[in-house]
């Protein structure tokens, strides 16, 4: 977790995409709910203070080269960031060593 004032980011390190993505995406789903959708929070109970804006990362080395499956790889672009460990040619997955690039612009 990364946090200022304003934004709180909240990053999901796992080693395998299959499970575990879909677990980071349905927490994903509910803070976007908390945030977005007035209705559904009423709805489900929900309790969020609108002080922070929530950002969720998913970050994977990808042992087992899941990436390249389109399932798993469509997954990861509903996060607001995705970092692989390997070298990757990507438009929405980054490789790992731009996290710092990406918190310092965040954070400016």
């Amino acid at each position: 977790i990364v946090f200022n004032e304003k934004k709180l980011i909240v990053y999901s390190c796992k080693t395998s995409l299959r499970e575990r993505a879909g677990q980071t995406y349905k927490w994903k789903l509910l803070m976007d709910i908390t945030q977005h959708c007035p209705k559904l929070v009423k709805k489900y109970n929900l309790k969020y203070s609108k002080e922070k804006e929530i950002l969720t990362g998913f970050i994977t080395p990808n042992f087992y080269n899941e990436i390249n499956n389109p399932q798993q790889r469509g997954m990861l672009k509903f996060f607001d960031f995705a970092y692989i460990g390997k070298k990757i040619e990507s438009d929405f997955i980054k490789p790992l060593s731009k996290i710092i690039d990406d918190l310092n612009s965040i954070f400016a």
